[in-house]
């Protein structure tokens, strides 16, 4: 790591855990417009702003851009609680039921609240059914349906004030994995009985319980490490989900689910990251480093953890929010080799195209389509060629096979 990507760990890990910053003095100023500069893309800037303003940071750069991120990130937290309370109400009145999944609830676990930094809502739905009430629901309530919807596990509606609200069918896009996939939508049912309501800020919401909270920031960071990568926000969620009291029935529950579905190697490495970077306290999670007879869990190596840590956290930098850093960064395999290419086209194939993708017969036909529109988006979208997202995907695959993904324990 670079030394300001090393100074905004050290001052994330301060905000986070609510410590005092005393390194002011072993930056220079421009060292902190870098690391300030980086928050901002990925997404921290206002968790770091008190941290920076208490330690008079001001003395040595000017902090007032800074504090109108902070600002803006307020109001719209505010905002998006008022709405996401809004939009629950209306569909519990028609009774549908809906879990809401990150926003304001995790948010709820930070020393601030207000400074966890978003943008939408996401709400969980029981089923099909309850999908298409729903929709109905809210083109009533004057919310409108985007033209393009990017994703097939979720449908996107604006509010009347230009908000997203994400409908979700599926906890998660898809993996190329069925059984996991099979996994996933077996549980669905187990996290509508488990859910609780919870005083957010003086607005009592349905989240997801203890254990399926934490399952669901690691999909969600899986997801998008998968694909073209995520940023420091998310194992920011991590930290200050972990360094609470949390009952042990619910990291066995959270134990058992990261290993019934075989993401117990993810889960252990983000964790380690979280542990040697951003102040994870490793007593709350040593339950999830000491387990036996995993071929994820390698004899102790502080050595070999660290330098995996620190090689994840590289590759979590470069990413940015959301791998938006650079074009090439599309996708990730889970292991080496021409089988995990081809696997992963026909993967991107059967998220293309979900229903024709079901008809054997007509694969060639999609496979041909998919490789067109893959060309097509890159050379003229994306403006990168397809050697440059290969090159890119083996460099990443890399660290996604020391992870053993999809193997159960």
């Amino acid at each position: 790591m670079e030394r300001h990507e090393k100074l905004l760990c050290i001052l994330l890990k301060c905000a986070l855990n609510r410590k005092k910053f005393n390194g002011r003095e072993n930056y220079t100023a421009d060292e902190y417009n870098k690391a300030i500069k980086t928050a901002a893309m990925h997404n921290v800037l206002p968790l770091i702003y008190d941290t920076l303003n208490n330690a008079s940071i001001g003395e040595i750069i000017t902090l007032n851009k800074t504090e109108n991120i902070t600002l803006q990130s307020v109001q719209q937290s505010y905002h998006l609680l008022f709405l996401s309370k809004y939009v629950i109400n209306i569909l519990e009145c028609s009774g549908i039921k809906a879990v809401l999944l990150k926003g304001s609830g995790t948010a709820s676990l930070y020393p601030v609240p207000e400074l966890r930094k978003s943008g939408d809502i996401d709400l969980l739905l029981e089923n099909e059914e309850s999908m298409d009430r729903a929709c109905i629901i809210l083109q009533k309530a004057g919310f409108h349906m985007e033209e393009e919807q990017h994703a097939n596990h979720h449908i996107v509606y604006k509010s009347p004030d230009g908000i997203d609200v994400e409908l979700h069918s599926m906890l998660v896009e898809p993996f190329d994995n069925n059984r996991i996939n099979t996994y996933l939508e077996n549980i669905k049912a187990g996290i509508f009985k488990d859910n609780c309501r919870k005083n957010i800020m003086g607005i009592e919401l349905p989240v997801l319980s203890e254990a399926f909270h934490a399952f669901y920031l690691l999909l969600h960071m899986m997801q998008h490490f998968l694909r073209s990568g995520f940023g420091l926000k998310l194992v920011c969620d991590w930290v200050v989900f972990w360094n609470r009291d949390i009952p042990q029935q619910d990291k066995l529950k959270f134990l058992m689910l990261v290993k019934e579905s075989g993401i117990y190697g993810f889960a252990r490495m983000v964790t380690l990251l979280c542990i040697y970077y951003l102040g994870l306290c490793r007593d709350n999670v040593s339950f999830m480093l000491c387990l036996e007879n995993s071929s994820s869990q390698k004899k102790a190596d502080g050595k070999k953890d660290r330098k995996d840590a620190e090689e994840f956290i590289e590759e979590i930098f470069e990413a940015g929010e959301f791998g938006k850093t650079s074009p090439d960064r599309m996708v990730v395999l889970r292991d080496t080799g021409w089988i995990s290419y081809i696997r992963e086209f026909h993967h991107q194939m059967r998220l293309a195209y979900p229903k024709a993708g079901q008809i054997t017969i007509i694969w060639p036909v999609l496979w041909v389509m998919t490789f067109a529109g893959f060309l097509y988006r890159n050379r003229k979208v994306r403006n990168v060629t397809g050697s440059a997202i290969i090159r890119k995907a083996a460099q990443r695959s890399r660290l996604a096979g020391k992870m053993d993904l999809f193997k159960k324990v």
